[in-house]
C-alpha cells in the first residue's frame, strides 16, 4: 500500500472500531467506505477557509442537519450520467464526531436496516449501501468492495 493509505488506516482505525461497536458493521467495511468517499483522505471535503470538515463519508447536510456545513462541487449520477453540482455537506469538529455521525446515520435510518445485517461479506455490505441509495454512482458497490477487499483487509494494519 502507498504510504498515504497506510497513514490513513493507522490514523482512523480506532474511529472505525468505535463506529463498529455501535453498529455491528465490520470496522474494515467502515474504513473502506471512508477511504473510497475521501480518496484515502486526499479528497476530504474542505471548509470555505480550507480547513478539514472531518466528513470522510460524503454525508450531505439534509434538512434535519443544524450543524456546520461545507459547500463543494461534487459529482452526482442522474439517470446514469455524471453531473457536476454544488452540494452542502455536514462538517464536524473531529474525525471521532464524523465517524459517530456516520454510525448514527446507518443505525437510525430504516433504509439502512438491511446493511446493518451484512457483517461478514464486503460485497453484500457494498451492494446494500448502493441499493439503499447511499451513493448515486452506479458502480459504487463494485468500487467499495474493491477498496475493502483489495486494500483495507490486506493491509495488515487493522489487526
Amino acid at each position: 500500500l502507498p504510504e498515504a493509505a497506510r497513514s490513513f488506516i493507522g490514523k482512523l482505525w480506532p474511529h472505525a472500531q468505535e463506529a463498529a461497536r455501535s453498529t455491528g458493521i465490520a470496522p474494515h467495511f467502515i474504513l473502506g467506505q471512508a477511504a473510497l468517499e475521501s480518496g484515502w483522505g486526499r479528497g476530504e471535503i474542505r471548509m470555505a477557509d480550507g480547513s478539514a470538515s472531518h466528513n470522510l463519508f460524503g454525508i450531505k447536510a439534509t434538512k434535519g442537519w443544524s450543524g456546520p456545513t461545507a459547500e463543494v462541487l461534487t459529482t452526482e449520477y442522474v439517470n446514469g450520467t455524471a453531473v457536476k453540482t454544488v452540494e452542502k455537506f455536514r462538517a464536524y469538529g473531529s474525525y471521532a464526531e464524523g465517524f459517530k455521525d456516520y454510525a448514527n446515520l446507518l443505525a437510525a435510518n430504516p433504509r439502512y436496516a438491511q446493511v446493518l445485517n451484512e457483517r461478514t461479506d464486503p460485497a453484500a455490505f457494498a451492494r446494500g449501501l448502493q441499493q439503499a441509495g447511499y451513493a448515486t454512482d452506479p458502480n459504487y458497490a463494485e468500487k467499495l468492495t474493491r477498496v475493502i477487499t483489495g486494500s483495507i483487509m490486506r493491509s495488515g494494519l487493522t489487526g
